[in-house]
């Protein structure tokens, strides 16, 4: 995948409101799409069957729709400001705080997990929004992962391995091969929105598309799931800005 930045001007003159776009071309890409990334960035995807002017005119369509979502897009938000603020780790029903303390007499870092929080245990010399991240990928990757085996048995479906990966814009997906991969980032999700994504991705096991037998089989599966579907989509731009990184 190949990336190149522009920068784009919202109205027509060249001095005026401005921001950055980042293109890719991409070889998975069935169409050109445009995602807000952030009140200061966006991201226009081609694919590599498209010339890249073909992308620049479908961009310059967007004026007016970017001008009117801009506003209500989150601001990207760093791990260490979103626990400072009172942001929640959701391993089950009950959520945790978590805390964190660094000395310079480690050598690794590690976690405790408790009822009411979850301490980290941090070593000095790196980033502490790295290390943040460290730690929370490694018990998303437990936490999530047994999640999945344990809704899996609540229904007659199968999968054949999971991942937990740093998705930028994907609460999760599924392969023709039953992968299911995972974002980090569930953990951070009311666990009910969630279990919600993981169940989801576990009815496209079945029907690997989005089409109405696909909604009718994961409404057997997850009752209200077309409820759930719509707070994930309001709760979830703010989480999922959470540690986007250019």
């Amino acid at each position: 995948m190949s990336y190149e930045k522009v920068n784009l001007f919202l109205d027509d003159q060249s001095n005026g409101n401005q921001i950055s776009c980042q293109i890719k071309k991409s070889k998975r890409a069935k169409r050109i799409s445009l995602r807000i990334h952030s009140k200061q960035k966006i991201i226009l995807t081609i694919p590599s069957t498209l010339d890249r002017e073909e992308g620049l005119s479908f961009l310059q369509k967007q004026k007016k729709w970017l001008q009117k979502n801009l506003d209500s897009a989150p601001e990207p938000l760093s791990l260490s400001k979103f626990f400072l603020d009172n942001g929640k780790v959701w391993l089950s029903a009950h959520p945790r705080k978590l805390i964190w303390s660094i000395s310079e007499n480690r050598n690794h870092i590690s976690h405790e997990v408790k009822f009411d929080e979850i301490i980290l245990n941090l070593i000095s010399d790196h980033n502490l929004d790295f290390l943040i991240l460290q730690s929370l990928k490694n018990i998303a990757k437990e936490n999530l992962a047994m999640r999945l085996r344990k809704l899996c048995m609540e229904t007659p479906l199968a999968y054949e391995k999971v991942r937990i990966g740093d998705q930028k814009s994907r609460w999760g997906s599924c392969s023709a091969k039953k992968t299911i991969s995972l974002n980090w980032r569930l953990i951070l999700l009311p666990y009910e929105l969630g279990n919600y994504v993981i169940m989801h991705e576990l009815a496209h096991t079945r029907h690997l598309n989005h089409s109405k037998e696909f909604w009718d089989f994961l409404d057997l599966i997850c009752p209200d799931a077309r409820i759930l579907d719509k707070e994930l989509k309001n709760v979830g731009k703010a989480v999922m800005s959470i540690h986007q990184k250019d």
